[in-house]
């Protein structure tokens, strides 16, 4: 059996990248939505942020568990193995130990850095090694992690437009529309809605506002508007002005 070689400083990196990327948008975007939805205030983001870490932290923590390799690993082909059996995965307490240490992670980038078995703290504590399963080209790394860089982007705007179309603001908005004459004369008769309204809501200590351009599919011409709403504590959203 040919003896697994050491992964190379670069393949750990990328599939940390790709780790930190996927991790990041898992513990971010939830939360993001969470905070927009239900106003900014100190006690929130205090509370959001500490959530947050956790999350992440047992994501970091457990993320080699299968067959020892993350999701970042699977792709590079790279994976965690026994120091001293390289055809041996170490066991899921052992994985986890060994990313613990993350949680000083300049402290394991520096070492890993420097060295010449390319263990950091946490593979020395579980006495484990990252070895390369298979071959994987340069180019077909960078396809990989364009593809996935693609992916995430196109994720977070689809959920930022699913967030807005359903926010209190954008439905107040919709049914001011939906009841407006000079509208319905304009359109023939509304349709439906471009799938990729713009526009921004903010909120904080209960007082709120926010800004749509909003394309309108009319029956017989369509309509572009734009509409700005506030709030207050308390109080429903309330259109206060609207541009045709």
């Amino acid at each position: 059996m040919t003896e697994l070689k050491l992964a190379s400083r670069k393949s750990r990196v990328f599939a940390f990248i790709i780790d930190h990327f996927i991790i990041s948008f898992i513990v971010v975007v939830p939360f993001t939505f969470f905070l927009i939805n239900e106003g900014l205030n100190n006690n929130l983001v205090f509370r959001g942020f500490w959530i947050g870490l956790f999350v992440a932290f047992v994501l970091y923590s457990f993320k080699d568990s299968y067959k020892g390799a993350s999701i970042g690993k699977s792709i590079i082909g790279i994976g965690v193995r026994d120091e001293e059996n390289k055809d041996e995965v170490p066991s899921k307490t052992r994985l986890f130990l060994r990313n613990l240490i993350l949680i000083i992670w300049p402290v394991e980038l520096i070492v890993f850095a420097v060295n010449k078995d390319k263990q950091r703290i946490g593979d020395n504590l579980a006495n484990s090694v990252v070895v390369q399963v298979r071959k994987l080209s340069l180019w077909k790394t960078i396809v990989v992690v364009f593809f996935i860089v693609i992916l995430t982007f196109m994720l977070f705007i689809s959920s930022i437009v699913l967030f807005m179309k359903n926010s209190e603001a954008y439905n107040t908005a919709i049914t001011y529309i939906e009841n407006d004459e000079y509208i319905i004369r304009e359109t023939g008769g509304i349709e439906g809605y471009g799938y990729l309204p713009t526009g921004n809501i903010q909120i904080a200590d209960g007082f709120g506002e926010s800004k749509f351009a909003i394309n309108i599919k009319g029956e017989d011409h369509d309509l572009y508007v734009e509409i700005y709403l506030t709030k207050k504590p308390q109080q429903d959203w309330v259109v206060e002005d609207m541009y045709y």
